[in-house]
């Protein structure tokens, strides 16, 4: 608006020189040169008006640059200031997991040497139980045993019941004296025990705790009829080995068959 003012003001002074100027002239020639310089100012205002309207919007457009400039700054501080909150919660996280890592670690580094200590401990108790099985005295055992196939032998299956563990789940230890019968009656004519020894090669969880004795048996079969089939060949004609687990009857104090098997 000042600027507005100015232009006029200085319009009417280059006016008023003019007027003073082309007295002496012709009165067309003066209308003619006042048309001109006024047309002239006039051109001469309004470019300065487009350039004080041109500076205007440039200094508006440099304060919404500014503004938004602000906001960004604004905006950017907010988030490095989240990321910074966030940074310091991830490096408290990374710092947990690195505790916990090696605590566990430590934990398992326990472990490790925790279980190398029970497998000394378990392989010396092997040892001591090989050890006690190469001196045990297996007499009574193989008294047992003898007398359970003299009682067989002698279709006594009363009395081969008794030598017979009644914690077994063997099928060829029947537990019943006519499942016994049925099942010996027509597989076994003659046995005899020849030879017994202590087995102890297999050394795993199942065996390790086990009594067991290799056995060898010389059996003779009856004669194969339709009235005498049998259901379930236990032994063979002539030598058979077998391996008998032993079990001691805690109430009795007597040792018992536990299982009768072809393999360990």
């Amino acid at each position: 608006m000042l600027y507005s003012v100015l232009t006029m003001s200085m319009l009417r002074k280059c006016c008023f020189c003019c007027l003073n100027e082309v007295k002496g002239m012709d009165i067309n020639m003066k209308k003619f040169i006042i048309v001109i310089v006024f047309v002239f100012l006039i051109a001469i205002l309004i470019s300065f008006n487009y350039l004080l309207w041109d500076r205007e919007k440039q200094i508006e457009s440099y304060q919404n640059m500014k503004q938004s400039n602000n906001l960004t700054i604004d905006t950017l501080s907010e988030k490095m200031t989240n990321l910074d909150k966030l940074n310091k919660e991830l490096a408290t996280k990374v710092e947990t997991l690195t505790n916990d890592n090696e605590a566990m670690r430590q934990h398992s580094t326990k472990l490790n040497n925790e279980n190398a200590e029970l497998r000394k401990e378990i392989s010396a108790r092997k040892a001591l139980i090989i050890a006690l099985k190469k001196t045990l005295n297996i007499s009574p055992m193989n008294m047992v045993i003898k007398k359970w196939t003299e009682a067989i032998a002698a279709r006594n299956y009363e009395s081969a019941l008794n030598f017979i563990s009644k914690d077994t789940s063997d099928k060829t230890l029947p537990k019943d004296v006519k499942e016994l019968k049925e099942l010996y009656y027509n597989e076994i004519k003659d046995i005899k025990l020849k030879a017994a020894e202590p087995y102890i090669e297999l050394t795993d969880e199942e065996h390790i705790k086990k009594i067991q004795l290799k056995a060898v048996f010389e059996v003779v079969k009856p004669e194969s009829t339709e009235d005498n089939k049998v259901t379930q060949n236990i032994f063979v004609n002539g030598t058979n080995e077998k391996y008998i687990t032993m079990e001691l009857n805690l109430y009795s104090g007597e040792w018992q068959i536990l299982e009768l098997k072809g393999e360990p």
